[in-house]
């Protein structure tokens, strides 16, 4: 009889071990509704404003200074929404990573962010031309600010890391270049709700 218990009894361990194994080898997910402005999409709105939500994960990051078409970093789920209306351009997004990796493919993909910057922070001539510069803000476990300066419009960016999820917000509209944290502070805010945000996923801020 002790001999079945103990038998049940590792039997048992074995199928908890391999539930937890299964667990968190299970791909992130993002639930429907997850993103700040994801309601947005199905709102009212006016004939001129169109918005787009997309789970695509070969899109790539929204701060994308060297034009890149397509992302493969590994990430397991992504969403994107966009808002376009006339010269106003405004984008939420949010990139997980597979959590049996830790934090590196995140940490990564702000490596490469920052790599981009330097690499395609200026060029073109003319109505082509643009240029980036960018600050360290404290958000998540690590972020930047961004200006981008084009020859019709200028944009403002944050991207933010946290554990093994990468976030971007970025508007359209004023910002000089010493990157003042008052022209950012709407941004910043949605960043910092949505780093608190991505702990509540499976593995993200294990």
């Amino acid at each position: 009889m002790r001999k079945v218990l103990v038998s049940l009894a590792a039997a048992a361990a074995v199928t908890a071990i391999g539930a937890g194994q299964a667990m968190a080898a299970a791909p992130a997910t993002l639930p429907k509704g997850f993103l700040l402005d994801e309601a947005k999409v199905d709102g009212p709105h006016r004939p001129w404003e169109h918005m787009k939500l997309t789970d695509s994960l070969s899109k790539p990051l929204e701060v994308n200074p060297c034009d890149r078409r397509t992302a493969r970093d590994g990430r397991s789920a992504s969403r994107t929404f966009t808002y376009v209306a006339e010269t106003v351009y405004r984008s939420e997004q949010v990139v997980v990573y597979p959590s049996e990796q830790a934090a590196k493919a995140a940490k990564a993909a702000m490596k490469s962010v920052r790599a981009d910057l330097a690499r395609c922070g200026t060029g073109g001539r003319g109505p082509n031309r643009h240029a980036y510069t960018w600050k360290s803000t404290d958000v998540g476990d690590e972020a930047l600010r961004i200006g981008g300066f084009f020859f019709e419009n200028r944009s403002r960016s944050v991207i933010v890391r946290k554990g093994s999820a990468v976030a971007v917000y970025v508007r359209t509209g004023m910002v000089t270049k010493s990157l003042p944290l008052s022209q950012f502070r709407p941004l910043i805010k949605d960043a910092r709700t949505m780093a608190a945000k991505l702990c509540d996923l499976p593995g993200v801020c294990a």
